[in-house]
C-alpha cells in the first residue's frame, strides 16, 4: 500500500512466536511492531491491535484498552468476547472474530485505516463489506457467504434465514434524535451477536433491519433461539455513552451512566423465519423470510412468524402468501403515511402556536401571549388567595443605540438581554417583549418586596453585561424597572401594569438605572 500504515501489536511477553499472522500483514505493507501491555502508547505507530485471548479476563482486556486512545482493532476468538467488546469500544474502532482468514483481518484494518485518515484504500472486491455502524457484515457480504453456507447439509440439521426489523424504530428516532437511534442499533447488533452460535451468519441488511443465517439440530430450536433473540432485545440494549466529537445536530445522546454502568434502552422487534429446504435459493429464501415479517408486523408486533405457515389459511385451503404480503405491506406502509402525516401535523401546529405567541426576535413571549397568560396569573391569584407583582422594564437611551451604532446592533442587544434576562429571574417567573424595548417580568406567588429584589438583581446584571455592536464596539446599556404587586388598587391586567408603568417613569425621571416599587 501506498501510505504505509505502522500497526503496534500487543503481545502478552517477550518472546512470544506470532510471526505467522503478522506475515500477511506485512507483505501488504504494514510496518508491524510487536510491545508488551501498556507499551503501545509509547510507540509512533498509527493504528493498534489487541487479542482478546491473550489477556486474562476481559477487565484486563479493557484497561488495556483505554491506556492508548489510538485506533484500535480488537480480535476476538468467540461471540461471547465479541460482544463483550462492542459494548466498551469506541464506535471509530473495530472488532474481528478470529485471526483467519488473514484476507479479513488486512480488510477490517484497512477500513480501519480509512476511517482515520488513512487515504485510499487498494483496490480489493471486500472493501464495502462491512457495515460501518454495528461492524456486522452487510446485505452484500451476507449474501456471498449465505450462498456458500446454504448448500452443505449435515444430516438431521435444520438452517433457516431470518429476517428481524426493528418496531417503530423511526418513533424511537424522532423522539430521542439519531445519536440514540445509531447506540440503539449498535446495541442491537451486539444483543444479537450474543444470541448466535459460532457458524451462524449475521448481519444489518440496512436501516434498522438485520438478516441471519442459523443452523441447529432441528426446526424446534431454530424457532426457540429466534424467539430468544426477540426476548433479548426486549430486556433492553446497551446504550453506550456517545463520543466527545459526535456530529452536532443528531439530537439527544444516549442517557448518562449509571454507577459507571451504561443504560439500557428496551425495544421491541418482530421476525419472520424461512426454512433452508434444499431447493430455494438465498434470494428466494430472504424474500419468503420477508413475506413472514410482515405477517408479523400485521399482526401485532413483537412476534415471530414462520413462512410455511402462511401456505395455508385458517381451514386447511391454500392461499397466495405474496398476495397476502402485499396487503400486508400495504397496511403497515399505510400505518408509516398516517404516523408522518400526524406528526407533520402536529409539528406545523406546533409551529403555528410558537409563531402565534412568541416574539420573533428575542424569542421571548409576546405582547399577545403576555396579555392573556397574565389575565389567567391574576385569575389564579385571586381564587387561590396568592401574591402576584410585575416588573415593567425600560431599556435606557435604547433609542441613542439604534442612532449611534444602527439597527441590526440594536437588533443585537435585544437578542443579548433577553439571554441575560432569562438567566436572571426564577424558574417560576417568566419575561416578555412588551413592546419595542420594553419587557415585563412576571412573578406569580411573589411579594412586593420579594419582586423589588428580584427586578434589582436583573438591572444590576444589566450594567454589569458588556454588550457589544455588530463591529464588536462596546455599547452602553442600562435599564430603569418599575414594580408593582396585585392589590386593591391594581385588580387586573391593565391596572396592574399601568401601576407599573407609573413606577417605571418615576425611575426615569429619577435618572434611570435605577428600580422603583409601589409603596
Amino acid at each position: 500500500m501506498d501510505d504505509a500504515k505502522t500497526i503496534a501489536w500487543v503481545l502478552p511477553h517477550e518472546g512470544y512466536d506470532d510471526e505467522a499472522l503478522l506475515a500477511p500483514l506485512r507483505a501488504q505493507g504494514y510496518r508491524v511492531v510487536t510491545c508488551l501491555p501498556g507499551a503501545s502508547g509509547a510507540l509512533g505507530s498509527d493504528l493498534r491491535v489487541l487479542q482478546a485471548e491473550l489477556f486474562a479476563d476481559a477487565r484486563r482486556l479493557r484497561r488495556e484498552y483505554v491506556l492508548d486512545p489510538r485506533p484500535t482493532l480488537v480480535v476476538v476468538g468467540s461471540a461471547e468476547q465479541e460482544v463483550d467488546v462492542l459494548e466498551f469500544i469506541k464506535p471509530g474502532d473495530d472488532v474481528v472474530r478470529g485471526t483467519q482468514p488473514a484476507e479479513l483481518l488486512v480488510l477490517r484494518l484497512l477500513r480501519l485505516a480509512r476511517m482515520h485518515g488513512g487515504g485510499e484504500l487498494p483496490a480489493a472486491p471486500l472493501v464495502e463489506v462491512t457495515d460501518a455502524l454495528t461492524g456486522l457484515g452487510n446485505r452484500r457480504r451476507w449474501l456471498a457467504q449465505a450462498a456458500q453456507a446454504i448448500t452443505p447439509h449435515l444430516p438431521g440439521e435444520a438452517r433457516a434465514v431470518v429476517v428481524i426489523n426493528l418496531d417503530r424504530f423511526k418513533s424511537l428516532n424522532d423522539r430521542h434524535g439519531h445519536a440514540v437511534g445509531d447506540q440503539v442499533l449498535r446495541g442491537v447488533a451486539a444483543a444479537l451477536l450474543a444470541e448466535t452460535a459460532p457458524g451462524d451468519r449475521l448481519a444489518r441488511l440496512g436501516g434498522d433491519q438485520f438478516v441471519a443465517l442459523i443452523a441447529r439440530y432441528d426446526r424446534a430450536t431454530v424457532e426457540a433461539d429466534v424467539q430468544r433473540m426477540l426476548e433479548r432485545l426486549a430486556r433492553g440494549v446497551v446504550l453506550a455513552p456517545a463520543e466527545a466529537d459526535a456530529a452536532p445536530g443528531w439530537g439527544l445522546t444516549a442517557p448518562a451512566p449509571i454507577d459507571g454502568q451504561p443504560q439500557r434502552m428496551g425495544v421491541t422487534a418482530s421476525a419472520g423465519l424461512a426454512f433452508v429446504d434444499g431447493q430455494a435459493s438465498v434470494d428466494e429464501l430472504l424474500q419468503q423470510a420477508d413475506v413472514a415479517l410482515y405477517e408479523a408486523k400485521s399482526r401485532g408486533r413483537q412476534r415471530l412468524v414462520l413462512y410455511e405457515s402462511l401456505q395455508q389459511g385458517p381451514g386447511g385451503e391454500e392461499r397466495d402468501p405474496y398476495l397476502r404480503h402485499f396487503e400486508n405491506v400495504t397496511r403497515v406502509m399505510t400505518e408509516r403515511v398516517t404516523t408522518l402525516v400526524t406528526n407533520m401535523g402536529r409539528n406545523l401546529v406546533e409551529a403555528a402556536r410558537r409563531e402565534a405567541n412568541q416574539d420573533a426576535l428575542t424569542q421571548l413571549p409576546n405582547r399577545r401571549y403576555f396579555d392573556a397568560r397574565l389575565l389567567r396569573e391574576i385569575e389564579a391569584a385571586r381564587r387561590h388567595g396568592r401574591a402576584l407583582s410585575v416588573a415593567l422594564i425600560d431599556l435606557d437611551h435604547f433609542h441613542d443605540v439604534n442612532a449611534g451604532f444602527g439597527y441590526p446592533t440594536g437588533d443585537l442587544v435585544l437578542r443579548r438581554f433577553a439571554d441575560v434576562a432569562r438567566a436572571s429571574v426564577r424558574l417560576t417567573d417568566w419575561v416578555a417583549r412588551y413592546g419595542g424595548e420594553e419587557f415585563c417580568l412576571v412573578m406569580p406567588d411573589t411579594e412586593l418586596a420579594t419582586a423589588a429584589m428580584v427586578a434589582e438583581r436583573l438591572r444590576r446584571q444589566v450594567e454589569a453585561t458588556a454588550f457589544s455592536s455588530i463591529d464588536q464596539r462596546p455599547v452602553p446599556l442600562t435599564a430603569s424597572i418599575g414594580v408593582a404587586a396585585l392589590g386593591e388598587g391594581a385588580g387586573d391586567p391593565v391596572a396592574l401594569v399601568e401601576r407599573a408603568s407609573a413606577m417605571l417613569l418615576t425611575a426615569k425621571a429619577g435618572g434611570r438605572n435605577r428600580l422603583v416599587s409601589a409603596a
